[in-house]
């Protein structure tokens, strides 16, 4: 007997609708490529989203303390929140 076979891909099935059916379309033909591999490639972005998010939001946090530290950005910085229009903020 041989070896087992190994798997190199799941094979996934789901229902979208005709408005999607035809973007995933025109968007693998702008890219040349197949309507799966462009599905593959939106739906790994997408599960890959939050830590980009995350990472995004301390790439900005760590920037904002480090502009806060100086004397002339600061003085911008509260310049900017005092004339800000913040109505309807939450």
């Amino acid at each position: 007997m041989g070896k087992p076979r190994r798997r190199v891909s799941a094979l996934l099935t789901i229902r979208i609708s005709p408005t999607t059916a035809s973007v995933l379309a025109r968007e693998a033909r702008r890219h040349r490529k197949t309507k799966s591999e462009v599905a593959r490639s939106v739906l790994e972005a997408g599960l890959r989203g939050d830590e980009v998010a995350r990472s995004t939001a301390q790439q900005a946090r760590r920037q904002s303390l480090l502009v806060s530290r100086r004397r002339s950005e600061k003085e911008t910085l509260e310049f900017v929140e005092k004339v800000a229009d913040t109505w309807g903020w939450r």
